[in-house]
């Protein structure tokens, strides 16, 4: 049975998709300045189908990836579960950052798509884990004034 909480959580991951998705589609509508170079004078563009298509697959694996392991209703090891998606997106995000020069539209919305995912897993990491220690130090605390002293 799926809680509300859950249900809450899947639909802001179905918008956030959503919304990714119409930036990419809005990107491949965007003037290719690089490759423009290599057309002939008055050529069009063609729009780049393929590669907004492989843009939007690996977004849509990216953001199921990370609502799986995320699971954020499970406050119990919340720390870890951020601390592995985060490493994770880092290390993917990393090789496509350094290939970004001179890339097309679409690369470059995923790629800032992908950065602001980094940052949004680092910002609830820091969160999450500031809370996590908090908790435990207050109720260590509580349990060092409860004990009698020798």
């Amino acid at each position: 049975m799926i809680d509300r909480n859950t249900r809450w959580y899947y639909l802001a991951a179905a918008t956030i998709w959503l919304v990714v998705m119409a930036a990419l589609i809005h990107a491949g509508t965007q003037t290719d300045y690089w490759m423009q170079r290599w057309l002939e004078p008055g050529e069009v563009q063609p729009y780049p189908i393929r590669a907004v298509a492989i843009f939007a697959v690996m977004s849509t694996v990216e953001i199921a990836v990370v609502t799986l392991i995320v699971r954020p209703w499970r406050w119990r090891r919340l720390w870890l579960r951020l601390l592995i998606a985060f490493a994770l997106l880092l290390a993917w995000s990393l090789p496509l950052a350094m290939g970004a020069m001179h890339q097309s539209p679409v690369y470059g919305t995923h790629l800032l798509w992908l950065l602001l995912l980094d940052l949004s897993l680092f910002l609830a990491l820091w969160s999450v884990s500031s809370i996590t220690l908090w908790q435990a130090l207050r109720g260590r605390t509580s349990t060092a004034r409860e004990a009698p002293s020798p």
